[in-house]
């Protein structure tokens, strides 16, 4: 990923940005997230919202169905 490319936002911000989204996929796929890691969304609610708008609305099986 090209971090200088986003204008604008800060590498701090970007880290957060895609730590959530990353988090969020997992959770999603019904991985268990740790303490710490709950914590950090509930920290970033802000950009959990935001992320949550983002996601694909299809389930992951969908996709997976042609890879059997």
């Amino acid at each position: 990923m090209n971090r200088e490319g986003v204008p604008g936002k800060s590498p701090e911000e970007m880290y957060i940005q895609q730590k959530v989204r990353v988090l969020l996929m997992l959770r999603k796929m019904g991985s268990n997230l740790t303490a710490s890691e709950e914590e950090f969304l509930r920290t970033y609610a802000g950009v959990v919202t935001s992320q949550l708008s983002q996601l694909p609305q299809h389930s992951i099986e969908q996709g997976e169905s042609g890879l059997v």
